[in-house]
């Protein structure tokens, strides 16, 4: 709002130009009978109302409030009208100007902004360091105490017991490559056993009848013959599918064999 001068007596001037469409201000003190703004006129060039009137002495304060619509000198005089429905020709002249948003011989082009050197955030930066202050005084506590507070979840691996084939793989890899030695054979012949005497109910006889029977079993072995006849073979000399000879016992967990059986 663009508030201009007091004038005592009955004349007022505005020092202050308002642009179009902003609102001016003028405080006057005028004789005669209470006056009111006129009837607003949609196709006026400017818009007045009385803000506030009261007595002053004899005479009476007015505060007038006007809005251009079109740039021009004004006089609001004309604007004006007793409520009593008198005369205002006593009224000395009350001249207001509106300024143009643009240049006075403007011709319609475009005219470069000037451009400012934006100071470093200027009151922003205060505003992001207040705030990252803020949210530090705030959360970074709780976080802290979050973490203190509650003891490490433990990390538990999912881990799955290996199969009898895989305890087994290493062992006949090693006795096809000839490289197996008395005490890995040793080992290799009671985890078979141990596994076979269970399956096929050799519990109850002997060691060397056990030995036998599996040896004589069409599935249970097929092993058992390979590694009785890499025994007699150089090493390296026969190709073996490993894989193959594991395919039974590659399901069968090897928890659920004795591999420690005593001979």
């Amino acid at each position: 709002m663009v508030v201009g001068c007091l004038t005592v007596g009955s004349r007022a001037a505005d020092t202050n130009n308002p642009t179009v469409g902003m609102e001016g201000r003028v405080e006057v003190i005028l004789p005669g009978t209470q006056l009111d703004a006129a009837p607003a006129n949609p196709r006026s060039r400017l818009t007045l109302r009385i803000a506030d009137s009261r007595p002053h002495g004899t005479l009476i304060r007015y505060d007038l409030r006007y809005i251009g619509a079109v740039p021009g000198h004004y006089d609001l005089r004309e604007f004006l009208m007793r409520k009593d429905g008198s005369a205002t020709n006593d009224l000395l002249p009350i001249p207001v100007v509106v300024s143009g948003l643009l240049p006075e011989k403007h011709q319609g082009q475009l005219e470069a902004q000037a451009r400012h050197a934006l100071p470093f955030l200027g009151g922003y930066k205060l505003t992001l360091i207040a705030a990252a202050i803020l949210w530090a005084l705030v959360f970074l506590p709780i976080w802290f105490w979050g973490r203190s507070g509650k003891p490490p979840a433990e990390i538990r691996l999912a881990t799955r017991a290996p199969s009898l084939a895989e305890r087994l793989q290493p062992l006949v890899a090693r006795a096809a490559e000839g490289k197996l030695s008395r005490d890995e054979l040793a080992q290799l012949e009671r985890m078979l056993l141990s596994h076979w005497r269970e399956r096929l109910a050799f519990s109850e006889l002997t060691l060397a009848e056990a030995v036998q029977r599996l040896r004589e079993h069409p599935e249970g072995g097929v092993l058992l013959r390979q590694l009785e006849d890499w025994l007699h073979r150089p090493p390296g000399s026969v190709q073996v599918d490993v894989a193959a000879l594991l395919a039974p016992y590659r399901e069968v967990p090897a928890a659920d064999s004795k591999v420690e059986m005593s001979r």
